[in-house]
């Protein structure tokens, strides 16, 4: 098993759709930029020479609603329905299936239980490929927090409260969970191994514990 890149070679379901959000803004940011490139040339390149049949009225105006409101709008648009749609990977609830397991952040390290089995761990969660984990994330100190960048998903681990990741791989793989909230002097090396791998290699190695 291998690690991965980082958030841009996503290996799950919520990975995937964030990727593809942030793929899409950088390519709208590029279009805007080409196109203000562009108009300045063209701009630089006339010299101010404007169309005598043209007041200057009526050219403001078509720049402030074709430069200032068309386009922004037309941006924006795209962005808010390509949120939405991401938003839609993204699950609120652990689907009945999904694998339960709880970590508890302190200075500078991780906690991980696994109820259903019985099992506890130091920095390190395995979890079966193709099947919904269920993270219930809390804090036994200061806030910290738990993000995989390849398998999507930020959550904070609170010390009043517990708050629910569900995530999921795509395939096996070895991943490194990151701290994502300052927690004091150690806190760049808080990290946790996330290994994915097959539902028999997670069953045996729940049976090796």
């Amino acid at each position: 098993m291998t690690s991965a890149a980082g958030a841009l070679d996503p290996r799950g379901p919520v990975a995937d759709g964030i990727a593809d959000l942030w793929w899409l803004m950088l390519a709208i940011g590029v279009a805007v930029f080409v196109l203000f490139a562009v108009l300045l040339g063209l701009g630089a390149l006339r010299g101010g020479r404007d169309d005598p049949e043209e007041s200057e009225d009526k050219r403001i105006r078509r720049w402030i609603i074709g430069g200032g409101v068309i386009m922004p709008t037309i941006v924006l648009v795209v962005v808010f329905g390509a949120t939405v749609y991401a938003m839609r990977v993204l699950p609120s609830t652990a689907p009945p299936d999904a694998l339960r397991i709880e970590i508890v952040g302190h200075q500078w390290w991780y906690e991980v239980h696994y109820p259903e089995q019985g099992k506890t761990t130091r920095d390190e969660l395995h979890m079966p490929v193709g099947r919904p984990v269920a993270l219930q994330l809390t804090s036994a100190d200061v806030i910290h927090s738990f993000w995989v960048p390849e398998l999507g998903g930020k959550m904070d681990l609170l010390p009043d409260g517990t708050n629910v990741l569900v995530l999921e791989a795509d395939e096996p793989g070895k991943y490194i969970a990151r701290c994502a909230e300052f927690c004091g002097l150690e806190h760049a090396t808080m990290q946790l191994v996330v290994v994915a791998e097959r539902p028999e290699e997670f069953d045996a190695w729940v049976a090796q514990q």
